[in-house]
């Protein structure tokens, strides 16, 4: 993927992503002499991915200029025979008009987007990768109030956790074993077979008896008799 960065108007904030660039993309920095210096961490994401990396100064100051220089490398590289899509980064609402023209020219594979950042950049582009997919989940909207309600009843997991395992073998396996039985609701089947298949046969009856054994983690969910859906007594994590 490509990425015209116009620096000059979106500054650091537009670099928002470098972390996900990979040896696949091609980055070209547009600056002016106003606006010439970038946090160091993120020069060092730009480098470290691998990509390609190229920047370009302006040499007269003018109106636009940095518009024309973005437009004019765009046409270059797509003349060269650009295989994937583009990305200007930038708020420039003008350059709404080159992302038309190629919305005309171009086949989908090279369409080009605008994007106040690299980030928004990539989700854009809607490849099928890994880092389009971790994005996707990073930026999912939550309930504020349901997030910290899971949050209170995690810690709450945790220290009970570690009263039970205080003082034994696996006092510092504590995040696995946290792990193994929360999320959705578990039936005791599954934290048994999980907890045998982490921490063998020995451990994983130790820790499995001592869980069960909990007044506060062992419990039951869905019918007043102790038992699910499906009859079978469950552990729940809070």
């Amino acid at each position: 993927m490509l990425f015209l960065i116009d620096y000059e108007n979106v500054g650091n904030a537009g670099m928002k992503g470098c972390e996900y660039l990979t040896d696949r993309d091609h980055v070209i920095v547009f600056y002016s002499e106003a606006k010439k210096h970038m946090e160091r961490r993120m020069l060092e994401e730009i480098t470290s991915s691998g990509c390609a990396f190229e920047i370009c100064s302006l040499c007269r100051t003018g109106k636009n200029a940095l518009d024309f220089y973005i437009a004019s490398r765009l046409g270059e590289l797509a003349g060269e025979g650009l295989d994937g899509p583009a990305v200007i980064v930038s708020c420039d609402g003008g350059f709404q008009a080159v992302r038309d023209y190629w919305e005309k020219k171009a086949v989908r594979r090279k369409r080009v987007f605008l994007s106040p950042c690299i980030e928004d950049g990539i989700v854009s582009g809607n490849e099928n990768s890994e880092r389009v997919r971790t994005l996707r989940h990073l930026r999912e909207k939550l309930v504020i109030g349901e997030f910290y309600s899971d949050y209170e009843k995690g810690m709450r997991v945790r220290r009970i956790l570690r009263e039970l395992f205080a003082d034994t073998e696996y006092e510092s396996r504590i995040d696995e074993i946290q792990s193994m039985i929360e999320g959705k609701e578990k039936s005791a089947k599954i934290i048994y077979l999980n907890s045998l298949h982490l921490f063998g046969r020995k451990g994983g009856l130790e820790i499995y008896n001592r869980i069960k054994a909990s007044g506060e983690l062992a419990g039951t969910s869905g019918n007043a008799d102790g038992k699910g859906d499906n009859g079978k007594r469950r552990i729940t994590a809070g």
